[in-house]
């Protein structure tokens, strides 16, 4: 077995520990807190910081622990990274959806949460159907027709659970962010005429109109930096898989060390996007720290 060089296996433990502190803490406080539960929104977050913890915990620790054993099961191991790698793929899709939902069907989007049922359908959807199509090869593995089976099993993965999400997300992100750009401008017009209006003070409308955009473009930073680093860590994957599926492009070793690396980098990046960036869980994570700093 050929060991990985030294500095990849030190930035891979380092991303491995980083995601998973960050990852863990994220799903305590949201459990923990009520009204950071109560927030439908934070449901898919939880079930994304879980997805993240199984990617971060299925990449190196498990490959150091299994590989050297002789009694390791490869093809089980593989099948359970790309359980977990897919299913965070997945997730992030259902809470991309979820936003751009909130974002641009605002009405709509409040018919959509006014049950907890089509929220758990999603994430149920999320786990269910990654980890299903993922072990999936076992049921055909030792048959004759396992080479073909295997073959087209391969490309319908790809397809499914690299090219897709990925075009959904860019699609639907960058369509978000043009409504946003457009309900700001939109706004900012709305306030202008009405300081026009009323020169002398500022109306309680202005105020609040100023808020509502302000909120509008927080949340679109928070969703686009999450998309934005998916994609650009995912781009080695999908690279990868052009090359060894569809033999479009000569393979390289380090372009699967860097894969992992990267994909590891995305679970570990995550909680503190969420912790920086969402506002809800950025007040709670400061509370945390006033109530620890004052408890010192």
């Amino acid at each position: 077995m050929i060991k990985d060089p030294l500095w990849s296996t030190v930035l891979g433990w380092l991303l491995t520990c980083l995601g998973f502190v960050g990852n863990i803490f994220i799903i305590s406080l949201i459990i923990s807190k009520k009204p950071l539960i109560k927030q439908k929104t934070n449901w898919f977050l939880l079930s994304l910081s879980l997805a993240d913890l199984g990617v971060t915990l299925s990449l190196f620790p498990s490959n150091f622990f299994c590989l050297p054993n002789k009694f390791c099961r490869y093809v089980l191991l593989a099948s359970s990274q790309w359980a977990f790698i897919t299913t965070s793929v997945i997730n992030l899709c259902m809470f991309t959806l979820d936003r751009y939902i909130a974002i641009t069907k605002p009405f709509k989007y409040l018919h959509f949460t006014s049950t907890n049922r089509v929220t758990v359908s999603l994430i149920c959807i999320a786990w269910i159907v990654p980890f299903t199509f993922n072990f999936l090869p076992f049921t055909f593995i030792y048959s004759e027709q396992k080479v073909i089976a295997l073959k087209y099993y391969t490309y319908f993965m790809v397809v499914t659970f690299e090219f897709v999400p990925t075009i959904f997300l860019i699609l639907v992100t960058t369509h978000m962010v043009f409504i946003v750009v457009k309900l700001t401008r939109a706004t900012t017009v709305v306030m202008a005429q009405l300081q026009y209006n009323q020169p002398a003070t500022e109306g309680g409308s202005v105020a609040q109109l100023r808020q509502e955009n302000g909120r509008r473009l927080t949340s679109l930073l928070f969703i686009v930096s999450i998309v934005v680093f998916f994609l650009i860590c995912y781009s080695v994957t999908i690279a990868t898989t052009c090359c060894t599926t569809f033999k479009l492009c000569q393979y390289y070793p380090l372009a699967f060390l860097l894969q992992k690396i990267l994909l590891c980098a995305n679970s570990a990046f995550n909680p503190f996007a969420y912790g920086f960036l969402k506002h809800d869980i950025k007040r709670e994570v400061k509370r945390l720290l006033g109530t620890a700093s004052h408890d010192g």
